[in-house]
């Protein structure tokens, strides 16, 4: 079962920056996975869409610029990260999971994702996922081939639509809702079952046994 690193290593440093990315490789993480939104300017790893609980701004992400994010401490004297910042740490190192939060990321993701595969990122190393179906089917429509994951509360009936509909690789589910039924309807829409977010060891062997294929975890 593979361990994606929520945030990174985020109960060990702070969440959505390089430390905990970095720490989770040197934990031997499978995986990494972080936020990325868009802000005034450009695109920024932040998971909230204000900047109050993470870093010692404040006010939305949305009206700010790359260079003032920058400025700001994300904890521990982090920085915001930029994406391509996260997919040159992990190269050859994990594979990334950029989850789109926010209506315009989508757009503004696509050239980094472009010269990314064309810089040889393989379709098991990289992988789009979001809660906002339009912007996977977005995705979609531009790089038909670029790995993506339906994430949703339940694998329900919509949830197994649109993974069909986007040849997702993946569907990502609460840890409430994981059981062998969601199990078995992610392989029915052709796609692994991961889950979010699973931080002790008993219950990650639970869904292990019921055939889930990756765990989200604050503790890689």
């Amino acid at each position: 079962m593979l361990r994606i690193a929520h945030r990174g290593a985020s109960a060990l440093a702070p969440e959505n920056t390089l430390a905990a990315v970095r720490r989770a490789i040197e934990l031997g993480a499978t995986w990494v996975e972080v936020d990325v939104q868009a802000c005034a300017d450009g695109l920024v790893v932040i998971h909230d869409d204000t900047l109050e609980r993470t870093t010692d701004g404040h006010g939305p992400v949305a009206t700010q610029t790359v260079a003032a994010l920058r400025a700001l401490d994300a904890g521990h004297g982090e920085r915001i990260p930029l994406p391509q910042e996260v997919l040159d740490l992990c190269r050859g190192r994990c594979a990334v999971n950029l989850e789109l939060k926010g209506p315009r990321v989508a757009p503004r993701l696509l050239p980094l994702l472009r010269d990314a595969l064309l810089a040889g990122w393989s379709a098991d190393a990289l992988l789009c996922s979001s809660f906002d179906w339009p912007q996977l089917a977005a995705l979609h429509a531009a790089l038909p081939d670029l790995p993506l994951g339906v994430l949703c509360e339940q694998v329900d009936a919509a949830a197994v639509a649109m993974a069909e509909q986007l040849g997702a690789r993946v569907i990502a589910c609460a840890l409430e809702h994981a059981d062998a039924d969601a199990v078995a309807a992610a392989r029915g829409a052709g796609c692994a079952l991961w889950v979010f977010t699973v931080n002790d060891a008993d219950t990650a062997a639970r869904l292990a046994a019921l055939g889930v294929n990756g765990i989200f975890s604050d503790q890689p």
